[in-house]
């Protein structure tokens, strides 16, 4: 048997080595051999619980509320040697929404097996298993496309599709709106706008208008027909916003996409002032395409008989991406919403300028190659479309007519 000193000295040595493992496990989660950081472009700041050695928790809560269910999440985990590693997901007061993937420092991104995806609480909680090579691996709720990578590509397509680039503003927080331009080669020239990340989470928006502007300006194959028009692109309308992993909101707390009316915010007043300049010198407003994201690919629409110039558009323009989809099923869904009770860029538009705009939204889980195929079957539905409507008795007429401003 084990004398009471024998005993005695077992426990001491016990309650040591417990002290030992638990100073072992620093408490801030950035610390220790296996860490959970959160500093880079396109990531939150949420409040991270360390559970464990291996083992984080999240609270994953939007800027502001009351605000659109799109909870992003974004943070690396680092370790010193392969490991396995749980994160936990607490959502305040939203549901899991995004199917998680991985970047394992090579640029790739995959989705997350889903045996390692625990979903809990009626979607309120969501615990992530994670094998970890040593090293770093990024895991978010989409891929993250911060500034640095926006800002590279808007520059390669700029040089590559004879685009000019420039500042039309400045955001919130000072940051650049950058805005990429194509000047007609008539004065009295259509104006199409085309815009994008307007909220921060709406990834699959991003790759879709990449794709979109890649195919429509390819310069393997140029199109005079494009000149006739005068082009106004900004990709990154929301730059607070997908710096520092915002839900929706900018850093005013704003929906931009419900402020195209009020223009209270500076990035939105940004672009109104380009459209007006431009109307100002005698250009015509003829379609705003506006790239999203939401759980399905659809296009929002306004009603065919809403009296817009040119007539139709939608309705042609769909049946152009019809006719050349390769499949299966159909591209997009048509949903000829207009929302007049609602600011959007496509509603202010419409009702301002008499010309339509559309919302093109691509599904949070579609597949990738589906959305680059989406996108370059759009453009070029839209190059065939420009090509009749630029020689058509319509365009004639308002290349020859000066809309005022308001």
């Amino acid at each position: 048997m084990i004398g009471r000193a024998e005993r005695n000295t077992l426990v001491l040595a016990g309650i040591l080595f417990t002290l030992s493992a638990c100073a072992s496990v620093p408490a801030d989660c950035t610390r220790g051999n296996v860490r959970l950081t959160q500093s880079f472009s396109g990531a939150s700041s949420y409040a991270c619980t360390r559970t464990g050695e291996t083992a984080f928790q999240l609270t994953v809560t939007p800027e502001s509320t009351p605000i659109n269910p799109s909870p992003w999440y974004a943070f690396d985990l680092e370790a010193a040697y392969p490991v396995e590693v749980s994160v936990e997901l607490v959502y305040a007061p939203h549901a899991h929404r995004y199917p998680p993937r991985i970047d394992r420092g090579d640029g790739v991104w995959d989705l997350l097996p889903g045996a390692d995806v625990s979903i809990e609480a009626e979607g309120r909680a969501a615990t992530l298993i994670v094998n970890l090579a040593s090293g770093s691996s990024r895991i978010a709720a989409q891929e993250v496309v911060g500034l640095e990578q926006r800002a590279y590509w808007r520059d390669r397509f700029a040089a590559s599709a004879w685009l000019a680039q420039h500042t039309i503003g400045q955001s919130v927080e000072g940051r650049p709106i950058q805005a990429l331009f194509r000047a007609a080669t008539e004065p009295a020239a259509p104006l199409i706008v085309i815009l994008g990340g307007q909220h921060p989470p709406e990834i699959t928006g991003t790759l879709a208008l990449r794709a979109f502007l890649e195919t429509l300006f390819d310069p393997s194959n140029p199109n005079a027909t494009l000149d006739r028009f005068e082009w106004l692109i900004v990709p990154d309308l929301n730059p607070d916003g997908i710096e520092h992993g915002h839900w929706r909101h900018n850093l005013n707390q704003t929906d931009l996409n419900r402020d195209w009316g009020p223009f209270n915010q500076p990035e939105t007043a940004a672009v109104r002032a380009q459209i007006e300049a431009r109307v100002s010198h005698g250009q015509t407003p003829f379609l705003l395409l506006d790239f999203h994201s939401t759980y399905r690919d659809v296009l929002y629409t306004p009603p065919d008989d809403l009296g817009l110039s040119p007539g139709n558009f939608s309705r042609h323009w769909i049946a152009g991406i019809e006719a050349i989809w390769p499949g299966p099923g159909s591209a997009f869904e048509r949903g000829p919403n207009h929302n007049p009770d609602l600011p959007t860029a496509k509603t202010w538009f419409a009702e301002t300028y008499g010309a339509p705009g559309l919302t093109v939204e691509l599904g949070d889980q579609t597949g990738r190659d589906r959305i680059t195929a989406l996108a370059q079957t759009a453009a070029t539905a839209l190059r065939t479309y420009l090509e009749t409507a630029s020689s058509s008795a319509e365009v004639d007429g308002i290349l020859s007519r000066n809309l005022p401003a308001d």
